[in-house]
Order: C-alpha cells, then sequence, then structure tokens
C-alpha cells in the first residue's frame, strides 16, 4: 500500500468504535468493574455514577489527555463525547463529569479493588489464549524494573524515598516497581507496588527499596496467578540467592542480567570455564552449565554483539537448561528487558500518558491515577498492536490519539451494534 492509499484509507475512519469493540469483545466485564468499586460518597448528593467517573477518566487517558483539566475543557466535553459516553455507561449524561468531581472520587477509590482490575485484565487476556504462543517451554515472560515517578526538595505525603546530595540537601522521590507481561511487542502492566517509607525512619533504619518491593509484589503474583508458570526477567540487582531461591520455591524460570563487577565469583569461573570449554558452538555465543551459585547450580551465558566493528557484551545466569538448539532464544529473551523501558517507561513517560505528572497532591488520587494510566495503555496496546486496520493505517502513536479524540468527540457513533466476530493478530 502506497503514502496515497493510506491517505484515503484514513478518511473517515472511527476508531473509536475499533476500540470499543475490543473492549466489548476482550475485556466485556470491565465497565461492571468500575460500578462496583466502593463509593463513600453520600447518595443524596451523588449526580455521576463510579462507571461514569471511571470512564470518563478511561477515554480521556485513552486519548492522550492525561491532565484532569484536559477532560473539562470545551475540546473533550463536547455534544457528540457527551453522547457517546453517555452510551457507553448506559446512561443518559447532559454533562460529563467535572474534572474536581473525578479528583473527589480517586482520593477515596480502595487501591486494593484497582488492584483486582488490573488483575481481572491480565487474567482476561491470557484466558483468550491470543498470548499463548509466545510462551517459552509453557512460561510467560515477566519483566521487573522500578523507575521514579517525580521528585520534590519536600516530603510528599511524608512517603517518598529521600536522597542526600554530596552538597548536604536532600531530595525526595516517588518511585514504584512494575511487573509486565511481555508478549511480543505487547508490554502491560501485570502488577505495580510503590516503594515508599511509610514510617518515619531513623538515621539507622534502611528504607524501602526495590528488592523489598519485588519480595511483596512476588507473593502477591503466587496468589493471584497459582496456576501459571513465569520466567521472570530484570537486571543485575535480581541476581541475588534470596530472589533465586523464591523462583525456586516457586518452580518459575528465571533470566538475570550478570554484572561482573557484582558477581565476580561466578564471572570469573565462567570466564574460566569457557576457555576450557563452551558448551555451545554458535558463532558469539559462550555458555557455561550448572555453576554452583550458594547452594544453587545456575547456567551462565553471554553473547557478543558486533555492529560495525563495535562489540556489545550481554551477560546472563538463568536455570533454564541452554544448548545449542535454544541459547538464542533464550538470549532473546533475555534482552527483552529493555522492552520495560522502551515500550513501557518511555512510552508512559514520554509518548502517551506522562505518568510523572501526579494529577493530585493526595496519595490516594495520586496512585488511582497511576492504576488508570496501566489500564489506558494496555488497552491503547491491543488497539495499536493487534487490530488490523490501524495497524494498516501505520498510524504513529500521536496520530492514534488525534484519531480517537476526533472520534470520540467529533461523531456520534452506534456504540450499540458493534461486530466483534474479529479476532487480534499481533506480530511476533
Amino acid at each position: 500500500m502506497n503514502r496515497k492509499q493510506r491517505r484515503e484509507l484514513r478518511k473517515d475512519k472511527n476508531l473509536i468504535i475499533e476500540l470499543y469493540s475490543i473492549i466489548k469483545k476482550y475485556l466485556p466485564d470491565l465497565f461492571d468493574k468500575f460500578e462496583e468499586l466502593t463509593d463513600v460518597r453520600h447518595q443524596s448528593y451523588i449526580t455521576y455514577n463510579m462507571k461514569t467517573i471511571c470512564v470518563t477518566r478511561l477515554f480521556g487517558l485513552i486519548c492522550g489527555l492525561t491532565s484532569l483539566s484536559n477532560i473539562s475543557s470545551d475540546e473533550f466535553n463536547t455534544d457528540a463525547c457527551i453522547k457517546n459516553i453517555s452510551t457507553i455507561c448506559n446512561t443518559r449524561l447532559t454533562e460529563l463529569p467535572y474534572w474536581e468531581t473525578i479528583q473527589d472520587v480517586f482520593m477515596n477509590i480502595k487501591l486494593s479493588e484497582l488492584k483486582n482490575i488490573q488483575k481481572y485484565i491480565i487474567k482476561t487476556l491470557l484466558r483468550s489464549k491470543m498470548f499463548d504462543k509466545y510462551k517459552f517451554e509453557g512460561a510467560f515472560q515477566l519483566l521487573f524494573d522500578g523507575t521514579g515517578l517525580s521528585n520534590h526538595n519536600y516530603n510528599l505525603n511524608d512517603n517518598c524515598l529521600k536522597r542526600k546530595h554530596k552538597d548536604g540537601k536532600i531530595s525526595y522521590y516517588k518511585y514504584v516497581l512494575e511487573c509486565k507481561l511481555v508478549a511480543g511487542n505487547i508490554v502491560i502492566s501485570l502488577d505495580s507496588e510503590f516503594i515508599e517509607n511509610k514510617k518515619m525512619l531513623t538515621e539507622k533504619q534502611k528504607q524501602d527499596c526495590e528488592t523489598n518491593a519485588f519480595k511483596r509484589m512476588i507473593k502477591r503474583i503466587k496468589s493471584n496467578y497459582p496456576k501459571y508458570k513465569f520466567i521472570i526477567t530484570g537486571d543485575g540487582l535480581y541476581a541475588t540467592t534470596p530472589i533465586i531461591n523464591i523462583c525456586k520455591k516457586y518452580h518459575w524460570l528465571f533470566i538475570f542480567n550478570l554484572k561482573p563487577d557484582r558477581l565476580r565469583d561466578i564471572n570469573n569461573t565462567f570466564e574460566e570455564n569457557i576457555k576450557l570449554l563452551n558448551e555451545t558452538n554458535k558463532a558469539n555465543y559462550f555458555l557455561s552449565s550448572n555453576i554452583e551459585f550458594n547452594n544453587n547450580l545456575i547456567n551462565v551465558f553471554k553473547y557478543n554483539e558486533i555492529k560495525k566493528s563495535k562489540t556489545t557484551i550481554f551477560r546472563y545466569i538463568s536455570n533454564i537448561k541452554m544448548d545449542n538448539d535454544n541459547i538464542e532464544m533464550v538470549v532473546q529473551l533475555g534482552r527483552k528487558r529493555w522492552k520495560i523501558e522502551n515500550e513501557g517507561f518511555y512510552t508512559q513517560k514520554h509518548r502517551t500518558f506522562d505518568i510523572t505528572h501526579l494529577n493530585s497532591r493526595n496519595d490516594n488520587s495520586m496512585k488511582c491515577h497511576y492504576y488508570f494510566i496501566q489500564f489506558a495503555h494496555a488497552i491503547r496496546q491491543l488497539l495499536e498492536l493487534g487490530n488490523l486496520l490501524t495497524k494498516s493505517l501505520k498510524l504513529k502513536i500521536k496520530e492514534v490519539s488525534a484519531n480517537l479524540l476526533k472520534s470520540l468527540t467529533s461523531t456520534i457513533s452506534d456504540l450499540n451494534n458493534l461486530e466483534i466476530n474479529f479476532q487480534l493478530r499481533f506480530d511476533d
């Protein structure tokens, strides 16, 4: 298809219909889950129900409007948008909820209930079987990494992590640990754990950290997904005996980056072993199996990538059994860790959702907005990467946002008679 044909195809294409069809088929109970959220408001003062509040926020985010004030703008609050959201929520609206109304509700939503919606999204998508082709040895791959959300010169909500600089100044940070399910090019939030100091610490007490957040999170993942097998993937921070023992206990696979300066003895043993015997004959691949590491046997491997006379070395440890037949695939799995940075954090920070914009200084509300960004990002990826029309249009991320916003706010769409006899198709 040439550029002129793509321009013609883009004309009058309504991506809101495509997106809503995906939600109705693959996440049919999502809006009912919103309606079931605990509402602490006095019933006599309620103008908008929980579904309307949540759908308005969700669709604003999906359309690329990250700031709450944008939802109340004339650009979004059009007659067509009001009618479309009325249809989606099965209610009659004359106006959309004002941003202050959404903020007041988010201050009191139970985060545990949003975690359950996060779980619903993942479980429903996994049960659809459309990600099964991305399993390796029967396991789905999970990527773990932490990221900063904001920094301040004061301790916002009295739970920030703090850092003392060389000049004596102290900075305060909001951090979150993310677990992302990766399936092909899809990177969806499976669980989130905020890294924060929940009480005032003395000088001798340690701050919360990514490792402790991982230990809290991993128990929840095992409880929420007891029948699933996973490949736990992380950077060198995770290559520790306690975390390896957790994977061993749960019968999960793992791939962690090997940093020579952190695991010096392991790396030295590996380098000595491959001088004597490299267990693979694949060019630029090196493997040594069953190296002892604190009562565990691990496989150590590396790949030397040569591009334009520049060599980049990738080192890993794993409990996956490797040979000539699968070492290239396992290296590819290890290298997918960058996806949590690029398709995950980078997109959410700089392209569509602006997770560094707190939206609220209230701690509970701030976290609610963060979860809704995860919901919106999951749905957007289904549209952008799985929908045949969207892929054929070859729209950039901002163009998808613009099309969605135009479709929602300029056209009263027939959302009651959707065609859902379709399958999402994802590229490898």
